[in-house]
């Protein structure tokens, strides 16, 4: 194989007019080397020219000037026949030219729908409003299935929700707790006698000793009996060798000494519970409870359930304190279960009941402002299936402004436009014009589409 290529390689180094013909072999002979003998014909600047001998090597030519570079002569040939003519160049030209003016149309266009369309407008009008307070009789009935403006009527529902938890609070209260000192004393007399609880005092301190039980004191004899300090305290622990007189609970004067020390006697001042703490945690707890209970009419007839305080009804089902009154206690625990009975009834009636009542005192061209009525139940009370109460109804009358008309008017404008539109409506005292984005004066507008402007009501003095 290597024999065919060199003998190749060697004619056309032999050749001496600057161009050879080489034939190329069926066999034993490839593309790569073919590549190999067009190269060393460029090196040594000579045209190469191969001729096929058979199929293969025809195939293998073919290979060759089809993929790769071809020699100088063909290359000018063929660059000259694809040469464009001057006519498809001014055709590719004005082609391009007319791209660009189409993207400066659309772009022209996205500007234009930007400045229009794409900004938000919010618009906040003041207004002044005329204030109106009513009281008006209302029953919350529970036989009730409409509002009913003539009777002063809504539905009412009943509800009973039972609530249990616990409480705790540190106790508040201190007490000096400890033991008595105990002893014994021997006393001496003449046929005398004392009762259990007889009193003797010591004679150096004044310290009161009780006597434990009751006993006779025969004559010659001086009986050792056990006593007990009157109060708690280390004070009661007397050394032996006191001397003690009887102060009651003896027939007669009866004298006694303590042949050994007293002992026993101990105080310290600890924290205990109160019935101010009890009654804090009831409070507190109760208060909890109730407003658990709230909770969870709300959450199964609706947040819209309205529960008047003063019309609920606890009862006390269970009550367990931790510690009693005066017991050593770090904190004590209430452990508390209650009832609570009442008659709700739902806002959005009241609302309507109140619309209803109160339509005819509003003057003509003018209408109560939403969100700015107040409900205040005055004395309510629940009698058998029925809350009674009288409403008092703080409310605002305003002038009647039509939302959508100022919408349209508006959409679309400059700003300088639109203040002098908003500027000329009477019954507005007030106006803030708000606009996105933030663009420069001479660009801002007010979208033409109504639904990206917002009117907002609010009233003022």
């Amino acid at each position: 194989m290597m024999i065919h290529l060199f003998d190749l390689m060697e004619k056309i180094l032999g050749a001496e007019n600057g161009e050879v013909a080489l034939e190329i072999p069926e066999e034993k002979f490839n593309l790569l080397m073919l590549r190999i003998l067009r190269d060393k014909g460029r090196r040594e600047n000579k045209t190469v020219r191969f001729a096929a001998t058979g199929p293969r090597s025809k195939r293998l030519i073919g290979s060759l000037e089809g993929g790769a570079e071809l020699p100088k002569v063909e290359r000018e040939e063929k660059a000259a026949a694809k040469a464009p003519r001057p006519a498809g160049r001014a055709r590719k030209i004005v082609k391009v030219f007319a791209i660009a003016i189409g993207i400066l149309i659309v772009l022209g266009a996205a500007a234009f729908g930007a400045l229009y369309y794409i900004p938000k407008a919010e618009v906040i009008l003041t207004l002044s409003p005329i204030p109106l307070v009513k009281e008006i009789p209302v029953v919350a009935d529970t036989a009730a299935e409409e509002v009913d403006a003539a009777t002063g009527t809504v539905p009412g529902t009943s509800q009973v929700v039972e609530e249990s938890g616990n409480k705790s609070t540190p106790a508040t209260g201190t007490a000096i707790v400890g033991d008595k000192a105990t002893g014994k004393i021997t006393f001496d007399a003449t046929n005398k006698s004392c009762e259990e609880g007889a009193r003797f005092k010591e004679d150096s301190s004044g310290l009161i000793f009780l006597t434990v039980s009751s006993f006779d004191i025969p004559a010659g004899d001086n009986p050792e009996k056990d006593v007990i300090a009157e109060k708690i305290g280390p004070q009661y622990n007397l050394s032996a060798g006191k001397n003690f007189t009887v102060l009651s609970g003896c027939s007669g004067e009866v004298l006694g000494i303590d042949s050994t020390a007293f002992e026993g006697g101990t105080s310290e001042e600890v924290t205990i519970a109160t019935a101010a703490d009890q009654s804090k945690l009831l409070t507190d707890l109760q208060k909890e409870l109730v407003s658990k209970a709230k909770e969870t009419i709300h959450s199964r007839s609706g947040i819209d359930e309205v529960v008047v305080d003063k019309a609920i009804k606890t009862t006390v089902v269970e009550k367990t304190y931790s510690h009693a009154v005066g017991e050593q206690a770090e904190q004590v625990t209430l452990t508390l279960k209650i009832k609570l009975t009442t008659i709700t009834y739902k806002g959005a009636d009241i609302q309507e009941l109140i619309s209803q009542t109160l339509s005819g005192l509003v003057p003509s061209g003018y209408t109560l402002f939403p969100g700015e009525t107040e409900i205040e139940p005055l004395a309510p009370a629940i009698k058998g299936a029925k809350l009674t109460f009288k409403a008092k109804v703080s409310a605002q009358v305003i002038p009647e402004i039509d939302e959508e008309k100022i919408k349209n008017d508006l959409a679309g404008r400059n700003t300088r436009s639109a203040q002098d539109y908003l500027n000329s409506l009477s019954d507005i005292t007030v106006y803030e014009l708000v606009l996105w984005p933030n663009l420069p004066e001479s660009l801002q507008r007010i979208p033409k589409t109504i639904k990206r402007i917002t009117i907002t009501l609010v009233t003022g003095e």
